[in-house]
């Protein structure tokens, strides 16, 4: 008996040819609808109509889907047409509902189910992957599809929250790119999935990002993202930043955070804002940094460090101005439920800017300022950075009360402290705060402000001739 293949894909060119072998070489009959079944026939294809197949046969009405592609069909490919191009079609429901092919579903999940019995086709990589398929490949091929299922689900109601106005579920689907060495520890299994949108990269040497690589290069290449206009340097570690600075060229800003706490680049992840020349590369190549990303490298740098067989070199090759595009949620799944918040993209907001202390700051003091909180936005909480010319000082973070925080931020910085700018991610609420701020001389807080003690603070900071910049904006990381 000859085998037969139902087949309904969304333009796609390489049909035909896949179709035509189907037929000629593995003795196929073919069944089709709609626009794939026009496309066949015109490409002189003998085709049956599954309408008519369906009266012939009376599974409409006598036999369950999912049992008539069991029993009458070995093979399904089927590609539906990408929800967005439906629904740009119609500002309607009714009508976006009713074109989607629903028939075509329901084929796909029977065969999926039934994947011993019938082989099923959902991406175009896999036309020439179905000859000749054992147990184990039909079983791949049925994950893939059901994988597919749920992605288009997925798209339909987020379409369908659209039309509506509400967004009721979520559902979170993710295609496996490779599994990890390990996650955060050896005895944790760990895989990389694809999301729906992710930056563009690639290793430029033989090695593999671990879990916690990948965690560094996110903390690093956001900070960095920040300011991507101008020559800058991040280094982190545990993924905690543990320096920033600017430079008027990369190697400035490099050796300048390199020197806010040289310790955390033994190990550490360093991001660069700007091409990677050699001078930086040499420099690098001395020190035992675990990773570098940059969007580019010169080509003698790149070679300095390809002889570092410890080193892995990431290129972004995404814009560094677009990366924050493709950071767009914050998903955490808890025993208690599943937390989704939407990314810290927070902006300072001109209008809630505002000095509030009689000392005014300079036009140095609030660049340094503005520096200062971009990078606190990345620390954990309660965060306290202390930086003067474009470079950090002292990064205090994970702490559980700011007195604590400030107290170490100050330990850190020690002379450094001396007219520089201080910068936290949550409202001061005492004036011990200040008195600590006082006595390192900072020249300048910057804060979110909106405590129930603010006239208290504000007193403190004027007392001691601080100058004082609330944001209105909390930053909080945990």
């Amino acid at each position: 008996m000859k085998k037969k293949v139902y087949i309904s894909v969304f333009k796609n060119e390489q049909i035909v040819d896949y179709a035509r072998v189907l037929v000629e070489k593995f003795d196929y009959d073919i069944v089709s609808s709609g626009d794939t079944l026009e496309l066949l026939r015109k490409n002189n294809l003998i085709v049956e109509d599954i309408s008519d197949l369906a009266l012939s046969e009376g599974f409409d009405k006598k036999t369950f889907m999912e049992d008539y592609v069991s029993k009458s069909l070995d093979m399904v490919i089927i590609m539906f047409r990408p929800i967005d191009d439906i629904a740009e079609k119609t500002d309607d429901i009714r009508e976006f509902m009713q074109s989607l092919n629903l028939m075509d579903f329901s084929i796909l999940r029977g065969a999926a189910k039934n994947f011993e019995n019938t082989i099923v086709v959902t991406k175009t990589s896999d036309f020439y992957n179905t000859i000749n398929v054992n147990s184990y490949d039909r079983q791949r091929l049925a994950l893939k599809a059901f994988q597919y299922m749920a992605d288009y689900d997925e798209a339909i109601s987020e379409k369908i929250g659209v039309y509506s106005g509400e967004d009721e579920g979520k559902l979170i689907n993710m295609s496996k790119l490779y599994e990890l060495k390990y996650g955060s520890n050896p005895h944790q299994k760990a895989s990389l999935y694809k999301s729906d949108i992710m930056a563009n990269y690639m290793l430029l040497n033989e090695k593999e990002l671990s879990h916690n690589d990948i965690m560094n290069i996110n903390t690093a290449v956001s900070i960095a993202s920040e300011f991507y206009d101008v020559n800058a340097a991040v280094i982190v570690k545990h993924n905690l930043p543990c320096a920033v600075a600017l430079g008027r060229s990369i190697f400035d800003a490099y050796t300048k955070a390199f020197d806010c706490d040289p310790f955390a680049t033994f190990s550490g992840t360093i991001a660069f804002s700007q091409i990677v020349n050699f001078e930086v590369a040499k420099h690098l190549s001395s020190m035992s940094v675990k990773v570098v990303v940059a969007p580019y490298y010169e080509d003698d740098a790149l070679e300095h460090l390809r002889k570092n067989d410890e080193l892995k070199i990431v290129r972004l090759k995404t814009d560094l101005k677009d990366f924050k595009n493709y950071v767009t949620e914050e998903i955490n799944i808890t025993p208690f439920g599943t937390l989704v918040q939407e990314a810290n993209k927070s902006e300072l907001d001109k209008d809630l800017f505002k000095v509030v202390s009689k000392v005014k700051p300079t036009t140095e003091q609030l660049e340094d300022a503005i520096f200062a909180w971009k990078v606190a936005k990345y620390a954990r909480t309660n965060s306290v950075v202390i930086a003067k010319d474009f470079k950090t000082s002292a990064i205090a973070q994970g702490q559980t009360n700011l007195v604590s925080a400030t107290e170490l931020a100050l330990d850190v910085s020690c002379e450094n402290s001396k007219d520089a700018v201080m910068a936290y991610d949550e409202a001061i609420e005492t004036g011990d705060c200040i008195n600590a701020a006082a006595q390192g001389r900072i020249s300048l807080i910057i804060q979110p402000g909106g405590s129930f003690r603010d006239k208290e603070v504000i007193e403190t900071v004027d007392k001691f001739g601080i100058a004082m910049v609330v944001t209105g904006i909390r930053n909080l990381k945990f």
